[in-house]
């Protein structure tokens, strides 16, 4: 993998985790009535399915990447938070890069997976 469709990779982890991290209030864990960890898993998910389709790599080195760039977003959050506003909101910070690992990585995995599945059977041009 080059270190384009590495940034690539890890940047579209970042977005799926900057939308589940940074756009909900601190101390709740909804965003428009949608808990934030599907939203890291079917993002997480669709993302891997067309990345895969897209690019050809490792199945395993892009869902790894995009989970990379969802827990960097977590931490950017937890840097922000922490700076900025109150140094003890983040005190179980180890806790929430494992939920977020947790989440994010199955959900990967299967959506690369799936997405390999998937470029079995389109048509080649």
């Amino acid at each position: 993998m080059d270190t384009k469709n590495n940034i690539a990779t890890i940047l579209a982890g970042l977005i799926i985790g900057g939308l589940a991290h940074w756009f909900q209030p601190y101390g709740q864990m909804t965003i428009l009535e949608i808990h934030i960890w599907w939203i890291l898993s079917i993002g997480s998910f669709i993302v891997s399915i067309l990345l895969k389709l897209y690019l050809q790599e490792k199945p395993l080195k892009i869902a790894l990447m995009v989970s990379l760039g969802v827990v960097l977003a977590l931490l950017a959050r937890i840097i922000y938070d922490v700076t900025f506003w109150d140094s003890t909101s983040h005190n179980l910070a180890p806790f929430e890069f494992i939920l977020s690992g947790i989440v994010a990585v199955p959900s990967a995995l299967a959506g690369v997976y799936i997405g390999v599945l998937f470029k079995k059977k389109l048509p080649k041009n």
